[in-house]
């Protein structure tokens, strides 16, 4: 019997992880210029190795600009991202996101889950829409926001792959922690009910085929997470 070793993030890791973090905060803001490598050797407690190469790796990321002869500073990382920008922002704090990411994630899911149901409806066969029938009931069994947060993220992300399109299933699966965590702050404010009532009704349509209905109860249950009492923004 085989077991790998267990590896522990580098220097250099720790460094990058801990710009990141101030970069993501606000604490370190768009224009900011960084210290001198040599500084944030001695402030840090770090190698100038370990420096340098954690600030080409965060210019890469789109989180720095390096300017020859005139220093490293704080990019504009939204405007500049890429998939590397996106896990550490899913990485950040656990996967608690800020309102701006909330609003920005649910607003992916407002454009993404009407045409998601439509090809549920078209692709699926009537087994796997009964599939989708039965995690909707596990999700209205759910009594604890632990099990609810994990019950609805496995409905969404099977009702992603019943779409047959492959970028549709990534994507929800590696926001799948975020989701999770924004289940838990909507969970918390406003209760379990009104959720398991329209996921359930979700099922219920798609497996007639009723992909219209469907994709109005998922648009009005995603728009509830920024927009009136239930929002979770102000």
């Amino acid at each position: 019997m085989n077991f790998d070793k267990i590896s522990v993030p580098s220097v250099r890791e720790e460094f990058v992880r801990a710009i990141e973090n101030k970069i993501l905060s606000g604490e370190l803001k768009i224009g900011d210029r960084l210290p001198s490598a040599r500084e944030l050797c001695t402030m840090m407690g770090v190698s100038l190795t370990s420096v340098s190469t954690g600030i080409t790796e965060l210019a890469n990321k789109g989180f720095l600009e390096v300017k020859p002869r005139h220093g490293v500073y704080v990019k504009d990382y939204r405007k500049d991202a890429t998939s590397e920008t996106f896990f550490a922002i899913l990485r950040y704090n656990g996967g608690n996101l800020n309102a701006h990411e909330i609003r920005s994630f649910t607003e992916t899911r407002i454009a993404a889950d009407p045409l998601v149901a439509r090809l549920a409806a078209e692709r699926a066969s009537d087994a796997e829409l009964t599939e989708l029938c039965t995690l909707a009931e596990q999700f209205a069994a759910c009594t604890e926001i632990p099990d609810a947060c994990d019950a609805i993220t496995a409905f969404c992300y099977r009702l992603y792959r019943l779409s047959d399109n492959s970028i549709f299933a990534m994507l929800y699966k590696t926001t799948m922690e975020a989701q999770k965590g924004m289940y838990t702050l909507y969970f918390r404010k406003n209760g379990l009910l009104s959720a398991q009532d329209s996921m359930s009704s979700v099922a219920a349509a798609l497996a007639v085929r009723d992909w219209q209905t469907a994709g109005k109860l998922l648009l009005s249950s995603v728009e509830s997470v920024i927009s009136g009492p239930t929002s979770l923004i102000s």
